[in-house]
């Protein structure tokens, strides 16, 4: 049963986590702190006294520093109950009071409408590009000409015009043959209030394609010609296409742009995006007449780890610079960034590239500050801090902005940061005792080597295996592509010829009669294709070769997908580890000794057996092994007797064998 988009989403927004946990534990009321949503208790998964087993409420994930179990609601259910996704979902929804979507035996005719729908906007791109060079689009053509379009950026664009005739182009779509309430479905039409008439919803408008992430049209942005307009731009409604929440205009330009080591520009609207298109910023993009949501500025940290906010200099523009960081604030990773480029008062970028040159706005975008400096100025910009109480309340405030990172090591950079520059701006008569104090020091560090469960050159080689294996599988069934879209355009892959050509191969056609290695070798040179098809460990999986199913490749593809991200998720792990000070160890319940034993284990080549005396320590090699794709069998007082035997006799199955000693006997082999 697959899930409608949106439905988990909803749910989780529903659940707590603590409340789901509490019912299996008992909580450490002394360590945890229920208003702040930090939980801590005994881990229900492996025995232990102390309180290792942490619930972060807000974040919606617990994880057990003893034992390594992680997940969220869904997954605590399915790991205390032994049930399977859908059960779990079942079970919180009805806690909740949302209601299952039911099973849709008509799943294969909504994708069949939802290509007619595209189909019915790809025919509404044509018919406004051929307006615009009619004698109906003459002004309209002006209008563009005078604010500086020449004819290869209207083209690049795809900029049309919708005539002010009420019913023409939905007139045209029926003569084509689409049904009325399809047209109205992707939102080119309306009906009037009384139901009897349609009309065009855009009339009069120069017309702005907006296209997702794969280069489909699934909206239009209109903007009126007639001063006397309600709504300059008009922008298409929500539907079964588009998400305004979600979409950001140019998105496939500016990935490719970035991808030849431009910035990403992120701007106010389209046709900032289409004048800086045309100074040679080809980086840009846009949200669709809303502020910048949180789905939006994932997508864009997925194109670029920095991506500059060029927003106008206005009052307007500095309210959404100061919205957006408060957006992003709980969002921030190392390595996971904004920069803001102020224009001068009154201007935006499309103004900056007619009037002042691209010279003037690239300098602009190079002299983009970094947020800490915009935080700075938002909490001292204009006020008197003449008084102990001001400064006291300034500090506060800035506490408030630090307390919402959640990166521990970021955090205190950012602290770093807020405090020099309090300093100097308050000069040092002025520094007392704050909640700001310099975390610089540098603290005593004890040999980490044996902390590293793999080495970061192995950890990159494995990756590279899997993300080749990846490609190769979307390169022979092209299907599958529509199947793991959502989890393909999350990723960002470690080689860099497969990230090139996973973005390319998202973005072409399957149902294409050309062959797809063909339509990426049109678009990637360097016979990268070819190369990367003839890795050695390709050639013996068992779906590229002759008599490989699409079955057997959709397999393939879930399971690597799985390890990479199970492969990540430990690292991450691990570095948090490896970045905990040594005082913080026994807060945390590390055990060394198991991560130099599970470090020994997994260096080394070829199957092994591991004794281990207790179920702790068991659980957490088993966990930790297999979390690294390995595959594991274990042998233990609560593993049924012919289950014991079976994995013994099949033992070279298994890349590691974990035993209690205790319960096998003299007779076993190994």
């Amino acid at each position: 049963m697959s899930l409608p988009h949106g439905f988990l989403d909803e749910l989780r927004s529903r659940i707590s986590l603590s409340d789901v946990v509490g019912r299996k534990v008992q909580w450490d009321l002394r360590k945890s702190n229920q208003a702040k949503g930090d939980m801590w208790a005994p881990c229900p998964f492996h025995q232990e006294k102390t309180a290792s087993f942490h619930v972060d409420e807000n974040k919606g994930f617990y994880y057990c520093f003893g034992c390594q179990a992680k997940g969220d609601a869904i997954g605590f259910v399915r790991e205390t109950e032994n049930v399977n996704f859908i059960e779990a979902v079942e079970i919180l929804a009805a806690e909740v009071g949302l209601p299952m979507p039911e099973f849709d035996p008509k799943s294969k005719e909504k994708s069949d409408r939802n290509k007619m729908l595209l189909e019915i906007m790809e025919q509404s791109v044509s018919f406004f590009r051929l307006t615009l060079n009619s004698k109906q689009g003459k002004h309209a053509l002006e209008y563009l000409h005078k604010r500086g379009l020449n004819s290869a950026v209207i083209e690049r664009f795809e900029i049309g015009f919708a005539p002010l005739d009420q019913t023409i182009l939905t007139q045209k779509l029926i003569d084509k043959g689409y049904e009325i309430d399809a047209i109205i479905e992707t939102g080119m039409s309306a009906r009037s209030d009384d139901g009897n008439r349609y009309y065009d919803r855009f009339r009069g408008r120069v017309m702005f394609p907006i296209r997702d992430g794969r280069g489909r049209c699934v909206a239009f942005g209109g903007r009126s010609l007639d001063p006397a307009a309600r709504a300059k731009y008009l922008n298409s409604p929500e539907t079964p296409l588009f998400d305004k929440g979600r979409t950001l205009y140019n998105l496939v330009g500016a990935r490719s742009a970035v991808g030849r080591a431009e910035p990403l520009i992120v701007t106010e609207g389209y046709m900032d995006v289409i004048a800086l298109h045309s100074g040679n910023f080809n980086g840009a993009i846009a949200p669709l007449g809303t502020a910048i949501t949180e789905q939006q500025l994932q997508s864009m940290w997925r194109i670029s780890p920095e991506p500059i906010i060029a927003l106008d200099g206005d009052k307007a523009g500095l309210r959404a610079a100061y919205r957006l960081i408060d957006l992003s604030l709980p969002l921030l990773k190392t390595g996971q960034a904004l920069r803001f480029s102020l224009m001068p008062e009154g201007k935006d970028p499309d103004d900056l590239i007619r009037n002042e040159g691209p010279s003037f706005f690239k300098n602009l975008i190079e002299e983009a500050i970094p947020m800490v400096d915009l935080i700075w100025k938002r909490e001292t910009y204009g006020k008197s801090f003449d008084s102990p109480e001001r400064r006291a309340l300034l500090d506060k405030s800035l506490a408030d902005v630090i307390a919402l990172i959640k990166e521990n090591n970021l955090k205190n950079h950012y602290k770093d940061a807020l405090f020099q520059a309090r300093r100097q701006f308050f000069g040092k008569q002025f520094i007392g005792k704050t909640g700001f104090k310099n975390t610089s020091t540098v603290m005593p560090k004890i040999d980490t080597k044996a902390s590293f469960l793999v080495s970061a050159d192995e950890k990159t080689a494995s990756a590279k295996i899997r993300e080749s294996t990846i490609v190769a599988v979307l390169i022979k069934f092209p299907e599958l592509i529509e199947i793991f879209y959502d989890e393909l355009i999350m990723i960002d892959l470690v080689s860099p010829d497969c990230d090139l050509v996973l973005k390319e191969l998202i973005k072409l056609d399957p149902n294409s009669a050309v062959e797809i290695k063909d339509q990426l070798n049109e678009k990637i040179s360097n016979d990268k294709v070819d190369k990367l098809l003839g890795l050695s460990h390709l050639r013996i999986l068992p779906c590229l070769r002759l008599k490989g199913t699409i079955e057997m490749g959709q397999q393939t593809l879930k399971e690597e997908l799985a390890k990479l991200n199970s492969e990540r998720g430990l690292s991450i792990e691990v570095d948090e580890i490896n970045n905990t000070p040594p005082e913080e160890w026994h807060e945390r319940n590390l055990n060394n000794y198991r991560l130099e034993k599970t470090l020994e284990i997994a260096n080394n080549a070829g199957n092994g057996v591991i004794f281990a005396d207790f179920r702790e320590e068991i659980d957490f090699l088993t966990k930790s092994l297999e979390a690294r794709s390995f595959k594991v069998g274990v042998i233990h007082g609560g593993i049924p007797l012919v289950q014991r035997k079976m994995i013994l006799e099949t033992q070279t199955e298994y890349d590691f064998v974990v035993i209690q000693p205790s319960y096998v006997t003299e007779n076993d082999t190994f």
